[in-house]
């Protein structure tokens, strides 16, 4: 049925109704100029409003868009590094050594100001009442100290300073001490770490 319209349709402009010869000449010939006019205005219109939204796009942002680019920026800088015992304790990276770890700015909730305008490695222990972390007194060379955290009074003791290794591990021994083991790529140095007032 409908390829019949098709048909008759496209015959009827192939062969117009012989009626009125002349009203039908006069119709060929004004859809012949018509139509490369209309062709010509209906594209200059979208390349007009394709070129106006592109510029709308690129000069204006919505501020929905803008708030969430803030958002997702704030926390793509900070992430927790650890929670306990009620402090939460967040990470920003800074950059890493050659062929290292990497090092890191930290803060903490509740606020601790000694974490602050401080450069950490990602190394972290719990213990007892506490977390034992990893200052970095450079970063150009193995130099670190060995930092508690007492939860109760958020107070910090530096309980070993200028250790030459950034690869340490932690190992508890039979009488509930631990021990310290840092690797230096030439040896293995072991401190012995004493926490005073823990509890």
């Amino acid at each position: 049925m409908l390829q019949q319209i098709n048909i008759q349709l496209i015959d009827r402009i192939k062969n117009p109704s012989e009626g009125n010869r002349f009203l039908n000449g006069i119709m060929s010939v004004l859809m012949i100029i018509l139509y490369p006019i209309i062709l010509v205005i209906g594209i200059i219109t979208m390349v007009f409003v394709g070129t106006f939204a592109f510029f709308q796009n690129l000069f204006t942002k919505p501020e929905t868009e803008l708030e969430l680019e803030t958002q997702s920026s704030d926390i793509e800088q900070w992430n927790i590094l650890t929670n306990y015992n009620g402090i939460n304790i967040y990470q920003k990276y800074v950059s890493e050594i050659r062929f290292g770890p990497a090092y890191l700015n930290l803060k903490s909730e509740p606020k601790i100001e000694f974490l602050e305008n401080k450069v950490f490695g990602d190394w972290f222990f719990t213990y007892s009442n506490g977390i034992l972390l990893q200052q970095w007194n450079s970063t150009e060379k193995p130099n670190t100290n060995l930092i508690f955290i007492g939860i109760d009074k958020l107070e910090v003791q530096i309980l070993e300073k200028n250790i030459p290794s950034v690869n340490w591990k932690i190992v508890e021994t039979k009488d509930k001490t631990l021990e310290l083991n840092c690797d230096t790529g030439k040896e293995v140095l072991t401190y012995k770490i004493e926490i005073k007032n823990v509890g």
